[in-house]
C-alpha cells in the first residue's frame, strides 16, 4: 500500500472515529484533537492537514 493510499484509508478511519465520539458525546475540538493525535499520530504537515479535513466532516456530517 502506498503512503497515498495509506493515508485515505485513515482519513476515512478519523472520519469514522470522530463519529463514534459525537455520537459518545465529545464535542470539544480540543478533545477530538488529541484523541485523533494520539491514535493516528500524523508526522507530516500533509497528514496533519489531511486529518484535520477528516475531523471536520465526520464532525459536521454528525452534527447535521
Amino acid at each position: 500500500m502506498t503512503s497515498k493510499e495509506e493515508m485515505h484509508l485513515n482519513c476515512l478511519l478519523i472520519e469514522a472515529f470522530v463519529k463514534t465520539l459525537v455520537m459518545k458525546g465529545i464535542i470539544s475540538n480540543e478533545k477530538i484533537v488529541a484523541e485523533v493525535d494520539d491514535r493516528f499520530r500524523p508526522e507530516t504537515p500533509e497528514e496533519m492537514e489531511a486529518y484535520s479535513e477528516a475531523i471536520i466532516y465526520g464532525k459536521l456530517g454528525t452534527l447535521n
